[in-house]
C-alpha cells in the first residue's frame, strides 16, 4: 500500500511539494505585491497552470524554480497591469503596530514608527527586482537560486541584491549615524 510521499503516487508527491513549498511561496509573493490577498490569488494561479503541466515537468526536482519564476512574471505582470498605488500603512491609514507598545517609551516609540516608516518607504522605492531579490536573499536562497527565480544570471542577482542593500543602507544611514552630542 502506497504510503503519503510514495513516488509510485503522483499525486501524493505533487501535494507533498505543494506544502513543502507554499510558505514561503505566498510570503515571496506578498513581499513583491504588497498585499497578502492578491498575493494568495497569484500563488494559486501560478500553482495551477505548473499542476497542468507536471506531465512535462519533474516538480519534485525542479518545481520550485518553476514555482517562484512563474510567481515573479505573475507579479511583474500584475503591477503593470494593475498600476496601482502601493499602500505602505495598514487599510485604515495607521501604521503596521509594534507587538507591544507598552513596552517602549514615548520617545522609543516615535523613533520606532519613524525607523519602521522609513524601511517600509526604502523598500517600496526599490524596483521589483531588487525587491524580490532581497526578499528571497533573506530567505535564504544562493544566488544561484535567485538568478532562476528572476530569470536572470547569477551575477546580474547578485547586483541586484547589493544595488537593493546599498540603497536601503543609503536610505536609512539617518537612523545609523549617531546624533552629534550637543
Amino acid at each position: 500500500m502506497p504510503g503519503p510521499t510514495d513516488r509510485s503516487d503522483p499525486r501524493a508527491v505533487e501535494e507533498a511539494w505543494i506544502l513543502a513549498t507554499l510558505p514561503r511561496a505566498l510570503a515571496f509573493a506578498t513581499s513583491l505585491l504588497r498585499d497578502r490577498t492578491i498575493a494568495e490569488d497569484v500563488v494559486h494561479d501560478c500553482y495551477v497552470r505548473l499542476l497542468q503541466k507536471s506531465s512535462t515537468y519533474d516538480l519534485a526536482r525542479d518545481g520550485t524554480k518553476l514555482l517562484f519564476k512563474a510567481i515573479t512574471n505573475a507579479c511583474i505582470d500584475r503591477n503593470y497591469r494593475d498600476r496601482t498605488l502601493l499602500s505602505l500603512e495598514c487599510e485604515d491609514g495607521s501604521a503596521v503596530p509594534i507587538a507591544d507598545p507598552r513596552a517602549l517609551d514615548p520617545h522609543e516609540l516615535a523613533s520606532h514608527h519613524e525607523l519602521e516608516s522609513a524601511v517600509l518607504d526604502s523598500l517600496g522605492r526599490l524596483t521589483l527586482a531588487q525587491r524580490g531579490a532581497l526578499e528571497l536573499k533573506s530567505l535564504g536562497y544562493s544566488l544561484q537560486e535567485i538568478a532562476e527565480a528572476l530569470g536572470t544570471t547569477s551575477t546580474n542577482a547578485g547586483v541586484l541584491v547589493h544595488r537593493a542593500r546599498q540603497a536601503m543602507a543609503d536610505e536609512l544611514r539617518r537612523f545609523r549615524e549617531a546624533p552629534p552630542d550637543d
